[in-house]
């Protein structure tokens, strides 16, 4: 069994570069618009000899509007992640909410060389999120449904089989924060980790993340 995720040495010492890098760009004037989950899967989390996913960062400088484009040049592994953006609730905890979100990341190092890839904010690079549209209320099973182009690409008739139950995500978050001295607000959103495997884009690329009975998002790949 694995040691929490804040009390690994690793961990420590990876989140304090990606808090002050957050540090930096919200007095660079970013906003914070939130936090993201990675390697919640029992594999993932069996390879890092943790009992937990790690946290990143959210702000406004990689915040894309739903149908927006994303060039990738230069990355070396892009992929794409199909979530569920968790909007949390007065105090800044609990589930008021959820909607469609779409992570963009180059997974450009092995998970195992956890401190820099934490320094790196867990290889994120984009999020697609719409920030006017109104969070709906969680009704398991979540399913979804992922195109390229109109085409069928990965699915799941129970989203909350591959992240873990929203509730728990959240609460998840606000403790593992507060271990490193950060507190999560109200209107801020936590990103799930993806519903189902990462998956490959490459310029030309339209993906469409239907969250059944939630919403859809888009999003071209330059």
């Amino acid at each position: 069994m694995g040691r929490d995720a804040w009390d690994d040495p690793r961990v420590q010492a990876g989140m304090a570069a990606l808090l002050e890098s957050r540090r930096r760009l919200l007095e660079d004037g970013a906003t914070s618009i939130g936090w993201k989950l990675a390697f919640g899967t029992a594999a993932a989390m069996s390879t890092l000899g943790l009992n937990g996913p790690l946290v990143g960062f959210l702000t406004d400088r990689t915040l894309v509007a739903p149908g927006g484009e994303v060039p990738i040049a230069g990355w070396k592994a892009p992929k794409l992640e199909p979530e569920i953006a968790i909007h949390l609730g007065p105090g800044g905890d609990g589930v008021a909410g959820i909607a469609p979100a779409i992570e963009l990341a180059d997974a450009d190092l092995p998970p195992t060389q956890t401190v820099a890839v934490l320094a790196g904010d867990i290889y994120h690079r984009a999020v697609v999120l719409d920030r006017d549209a109104t969070p709906v209320a969680p009704k398991p099973p979540l399913g979804a449904r992922i195109e390229r182009g109109g085409e069928q690409i990965a699915a799941t008739d129970d989203g909350e089989a591959a992240v873990g139950k929203l509730e728990d995500l959240a609460a998840y978050v606000v403790r593992y924060l507060r271990e490193f001295g950060e507190e999560t607000r109200e209107g801020e959103v936590i990103i799930s980790g993806s519903l189902v495997g990462l998956l490959d884009i490459a310029p030309g690329d339209k993906l469409r993340h239907e969250l059944h009975g939630v919403g859809a998002l888009e999003v071209s790949i330059a």
